[in-house]
């Protein structure tokens, strides 16, 4: 099928529809797409004559339908080998096309295996913008894709090689402007250092609390959220005084270990700011044993999962987001990761705040009004997958249909069977 082209009318049956949020799935369900909207989610024993006509039909049986999945923190140049950086650097060096194949063979990967919107959160302005512009209207096969574009750091900073050099306000308030003129849909700050660059600290905050302010405060005036890279207390204190809309990782790591700060915590619930923990794909590998890990996590894994229930407890909302790109995390391994945070091993959600939290719970906290739920009017965005992902998160490893925007993009085609 032709990335351009939508299903027209089509109605899909399977054993189960789950619309996203339910505590339990219909049995026995339908949904019927009308292009690139749903029109109507029910049993299947409630279809009329009507709801039927100049549809073509797909029956699944067996088979679990729901929403597409939300990867709230991506990285569409980056490789997602071991060594991502480098792989960049020779690419942008060969220019914005070296660039911009990557991040098509990365969208491909992602709406295969499921997901129907990403969020890009640090991936050059050139590259971005036409890539969202090139999926949404069917030149190229991919999730959504809500992007940052260019982050914001400091001189040397991390990611300081796509980013705005910031050192001051006022600074900071140009590169907001900038990115907005340019049609960013998020602002990306890297409010502390990170591990991907070196000669920065990534438990240490790189700006201050004013010009963490002041880029919140011109992203608001512009309309645009503001996502901030954050692992140590002091950066999540500072994203969340700010109103930053996300904290991505928000592991609360120091130099000397884990030091959880139960009034950040409060302080985020209250604002909602949701926290994003990009690090489920590493704790599923290390329960494999695989140990592709950094080095530091190895022995502090056990106090982050700590971290992370003890937001959910105090009642912070979570996004679920891969950071695919970054060493070893493909971009069709957000499955995985979901299935990473559930259970003992995992971070304490049950495998049904899982499910929320990369399907309606995401497009709550990302602001998405039309995606996330199964519900008439929303985009024809859906996964569906063997097995029941409700009783076992690794159905989602076992997909049979994907639809993005109406688009067919893996499974069998229409016709009764």
């Amino acid at each position: 099928m032709n990335a351009r082209e939508r299903t027209g009318r089509w109605l899909i049956t399977a054993d189960r529809v789950w619309d996203g949020a339910a505590a339990a799935p219909v049995p026995y369900g339908f949904v019927l797409l009308d292009g690139d909207r749903i029109a109507a989610v029910g049993r299947q024993a409630d279809l009329g004559d009507g709801d039927t006509t100049a549809a073509a039909r797909l029956d699944l049986p067996g088979a679990t339908l729901m929403p597409g999945l939300i990867d709230a923190h991506v990285h569409l140049t980056f490789s997602g080998s071991d060594v991502p950086v480098r792989d960049y650097l020779r690419e942008a060096r060969a220019g914005a096309a070296a660039l911009a194949v990557r991040a098509v063979v990365n969208l491909r990967a992602a709406v295969e295996a499921g997901v129907t919107t990403v969020r890009d959160l640090g991936t050059p302005n050139e590259v971005a913008f036409p890539l969202r512009a090139a999926v949404a209207d069917g030149r190229i096969p991919g999730p959504r894709v809500l992007t940052s574009g260019r982050p914001i750091t400091v001189t040397g900073g991390h990611c300081h090689w796509f980013s705005h050099e910031c050192d001051s306000p006022t600074e900071i308030r140009v590169a907001v402007r900038t990115q907005v003129r340019d049609g960013a849909d998020w602002i990306k700050l890297m409010v502390g250092g990170g591990n991907l660059t070196p000669r920065t600290n990534p438990v240490r905050p790189q700006f201050t609390e004013e010009e963490v302010r002041a880029c919140v405060e011109e992203s608001d005036r512009l309309g645009r959220p503001v996502a901030t890279h954050a692992y140590d207390p002091l950066s999540i204190r500072r994203s969340a005084a700010a109103g930053a809309r996300t904290i991505e990782h928000c592991l609360f790591e120091t130099a000397d270990g884990i030091a959880y700060d139960p009034a950040t915590a409060d302080l985020m619930a209250a604002r909602s700011i949701a926290f994003v923990p990009t690090i489920s794909g590493a704790l599923h590998r290390m329960r494999d044993g695989t140990e592709l890990i950094a080095p530091r996590f190895r022995d502090r894994h056990q106090h982050v999962r700590e971290v992370f229930r003890l937001l959910l407890a105090a009642g912070v909302p979570m996004v679920a987001g891969s950071d695919a790109g970054v060493p070893h995390r493909a971009f069709d391994g957000f499955p995985a990761d979901l299935a990473a945070l559930a259970g003992a091993d995992g971070i304490g959600l049950t495998r049904h705040q899982a499910l929320v939290a990369a399907t309606s719970g995401a497009a709550a906290g990302l602001g998405i009004d039309d995606a996330g739920t199964l519900t008439p009017g929303h985009r024809a965005d859906l996964l569906a997958v063997d097995g029941d992902p409700l009783r076992d998160l690794g159905a989602l490893l076992r997909p049979r249909l994907v639809v993005a925007a109406g688009r067919r993009v893996r499974g069998p085609d229409t016709g009764t069977g």
